[in-house]
């Protein structure tokens, strides 16, 4: 295949501060708990592939990020932000045979990181699959935090990075959807 027909790897970003070292995560896909979360529900779904438009298959996707008031379940996070006890902010799956993967969980909120400098709201991925390991992470179109992140803007690509969510078709009221697929080297 001619290099103008690969698709754009998805850009590597930092594994952060908050990775949820000490939790067991989820192997539901549900983060909310059943629904006893807190926020808005995001059905979050996309494919792992290979930049040849393959599907990886049984590639092992975590995702770990923020609550909906902004506060990671994570003992360095010492913002004043409540802890949702029903949202389990850390979970783990595997592609199928097409490649896909699916979560339930909420849409994060932005948090302070220092004075006047915030974090946009963004979910953290780690796919590790035969060929690599990449540590990256989703970001929402239209957060005003978007254009000020270092990270987010330290991406090659950063609108690989972006999602714009939509309403969840046949999901509960206010529910959002979105797809993130990401694209990793060949075997």
């Amino acid at each position: 295949m001619a290099d103008a027909e690969t698709l754009p790897r998805t850009p590597p970003q930092i594994l952060g501060p908050f990775y949820p070292f000490m939790h067991t995560p989820t192997d539901s896909g549900d983060l909310t708990n059943g629904g006893k979360a807190q926020g808005t529900v995001l059905y979050l779904s996309g494919r792992i592939l290979t930049d040849d438009g393959q599907p990886i298959v049984n590639a092992r996707v975590e995702i770990w990020q923020a609550n909906a008031n902004g506060r990671y379940a994570h003992p360095n996070d010492t913002t004043t932000q409540p802890l949702d006890p029903g949202f389990n902010g850390f979970a783990v799956t595997h592609t199928d045979s097409q490649g896909r993967y699916a979560f339930k969980t909420i849409r994060p909120r932005a948090y302070e990181v220092a004075p006047t400098r915030w974090r946009p709201a963004h979910i953290h991925f780690c796919v590790d699959s035969s060929s690599e390991r990449l540590v990256t992470q989703m970001y929402f179109k239209g957060d005003q935090y978007n254009e000020s992140d270092s990270w987010l803007n330290s991406a090659s690509r950063k609108d690989l990075l972006i999602v714009d969510p939509a309403p969840a078709t046949g999901k509960e009221a206010g529910a959002q959807a979105v797809t993130f697929d990401v694209v990793m080297m060949r075997a």
